[in-house]
């Protein structure tokens, strides 16, 4: 069968870029191998919408924290070290300094506002996506860190108040032992799970086919376009979307396209809900731990593990989590659990995302590599994508999202 456009992953980003797709007109088919949309790591996120939450995941600060926390199971950022992973730590560090962290700060930043306000026009139109704008809340537990995050703040260029800590428990009862707060009044949340579905169900509408339990297993070059042998037979494609996450780096590989990506793995804990929850989506800094209010349950979100396509669930990590919740809340561990998940999120060693076509496979377009920021900025993504296969001009400047930013760091051995 012969496609215009085949969207390869149902999750955020890949249900976006279907919705747009087909709100132009175009002839779009998603793919995703799951028996259903968000069967990946879309479905597990903390739900935030927050461009004060922009800088990546490489920076001085995470190759200070990632030493400190090498050896320790608990940590909130762990890098598991292996021999696959080396020419990516050693990108990662490249990139981690303070001007290029700055830059990369911007540039999400400018995608997460973006993203926004595109986010709450999907909710005007009527989508459930669970969208809320209460704000969101960060609290600290430590001085140090309430005067470093207050400075921040003064330079976010955000709307923002900085709260003592009676303030912030009068903004939030359900905190408690806190040296202070960040709130962000403009920023917002989402249901990740209601998110996809009510974007499916539009793109649906729009005109898009949607397939689920479908498997891309190779990708091919074939008559200017690219051929996907699938679970199902083989499909032919004008251009193909890889919105698979942290799985597009071997599909891409299979057409000589070179993206490194490492599966960075999140876990949440679902609590059953209890009167007494945050209402406001609440970051406890030291812990990386966030609490969302969901419909039916209290979602704490965090840590970041760098160790492979591996969905384990490091019961250390889960009681990490916990025991933040059990400082800053006071939820004791009677408290119901409705699910423990863990999920992959696609990290590029300088955190920003791959959005565009790489060099000589015209028929390809990436989209991927979003780290922790996948929901976030998936409404921009789906824009963009649909705005380059298109042929309009894209609306925001994709030069520093481009896949042909990397470059191999030895040439493959050949015999």
């Amino acid at each position: 069968m012969e496609h215009e456009v085949v969207v390869v992953g149902g999750g955020a980003i890949g249900a976006c870029c279907a919705l747009e797709l087909a709100r132009r007109g175009i002839d779009v088919t998603l793919l995703e191998r799951g028996g259903e949309l968000a069967s990946g790591a879309s479905s597990g996120n903390a739900g935030l919408l927050c461009p004060s939450h922009s800088e990546p995941i490489a920076s001085p600060a995470s190759v200070r924290n990632g030493l400190r926390w090498m050896l320790r199971p608990d940590s909130p950022f762990y890098l598991r070290p292996r021999p696959a992973v080396a020419p990516w730590l050693a990108r990662f560090v490249k990139a981690s300094t303070a001007p290029r962290a700055r830059e990369g700060t911007r540039i999400i930043r400018e995608l997460s506002l973006a993203s926004l306000e595109l986010h709450a026009e999907l909710a005007a139109e009527g989508l459930n996506t669970g969208f809320e704008r209460r704000g969101i809340l960060n609290v600290y537990e430590t001085e140090p860190r309430f005067a470093s995050a207050r400075a921040h703040a003064e330079h976010a260029g955000l709307s923002v108040r900085v709260l003592d800590a009676e303030e912030t428990r009068k903004l939030e009862p359900a905190v408690g032992a806190v040296v202070g707060g960040v709130y962000f009044p403009d920023e917002a949340h989402c249901d990740p799970l209601a998110f996809v579905y009510a974007v499916g169900r539009a793109a649906r509408e729009a005109g898009a086919t949607i397939e689920t339990d479908v498997e891309v297993r190779r990708l091919r070059r074939s008559n200017g376009g690219l051929a996907l042998d699938t679970s199902r037979g083989e499909l032919q494609a004008g251009t193909v979307v890889l919105a698979a996450g942290a799985w597009c780096t071997h599909l891409a590989a299979q057409v000589g396209v070179f993206l490194p990506q490492e599966a960075g793995k999140g876990y949440h804990v679902d609590l059953a809900a209890d009167a007494a929850d945050p209402e406001i989506p609440t970051s406890m800094d030291e812990a990386h731990v966030i609490a969302t209010p969901l419909p039916g349950r209290l979602r704490l979100s965090g840590t970041l593990e760098l160790s492979g396509l591996d969905l384990s669930i490091s019961a250390a990590r889960v009681e990490a989590i916990r025991r933040a919740a059990a400082r800053v809340f006071a939820i004791d561990d009677e408290r119901p659990v409705v699910e423990t998940w863990a999920g992959l999120r696609p990290c590029t060693p300088d955190g920003l995302p791959v959005i565009g076509r790489p060099y000589g496979v015209q028929p390809l377009v990436l989209a991927t590599g979003h780290a922790r920021k996948g929901l976030s900025l998936s409404p921009v993504t789906g824009k963009l994508v649909a705005e380059l296969v298109a042929g309009e001009q894209p609306s925001l400047d994709l030069a520093p999202l481009s896949p042909d930013r990397f470059r191999r760091l030895l040439r493959p051995f050949r015999r």
